[in-house]
């Protein structure tokens, strides 16, 4: 798969995680201005974004690492840096999929979690984009030294 080829995949992919974060905003919304009996469609839309992301995060590390690895001089650096973001970002799905499924906690209270999941969800996603993603970085022509 070309680097550019990658590149279009994840940013495709990332249109339709932030379709399925609306979805998730909007009723958290819902849930949190006191519609509490939403909140199982509220859990559901929560779990469906999360399986979603768990599977694009799979694919950027089996295609994205390696793409980012051979794109130039900071390669590496670039690699590690996703594969850093990667942990931390299942950490917090971990810990988010733990309260989701915590039937103690109170409506409101999931809503407020998954608000800030969501905004968390779209900076990294917005952050990703501009320093990983870019046409500069992800080139399907190789990088030619200054001697050449």
């Amino acid at each position: 798969m070309q680097p550019s080829e990658v590149r279009e995949r994840v940013l495709q992919e990332h249109v339709a995680l932030r379709g399925l974060l609306s979805r998730v905003e909007s009723l958290a919304h819902l849930v949190a201005e006191d519609e509490p009996a939403r909140v199982d469609d509220l859990r559901a839309a929560a779990e469906s974004l999360l399986d979603t992301l768990a599977s694009h995060m799979e694919w950027e590390d089996r295609h994205l690492a390696p793409a980012l690895r051979d794109a130039d001089v900071r390669g590496t650096e670039l690699e590690a840096r996703l594969v850093s973001d990667h942990i931390e970002q299942r950490e917090v799905l971990r810990h988010a999929l733990e309260r989701l499924h915590d039937e103690g906690r109170p409506a409101a209270l999931v809503a407020r979690n998954l608000l800030d999941l969501v905004t968390m969800l779209r900076a990294d996603m917005e952050d990703e984009e501009s320093s990983l993603l870019g046409s500069d970085v992800l080139r399907d022509e190789p990088i030619r030294s200054a001697s050449t």
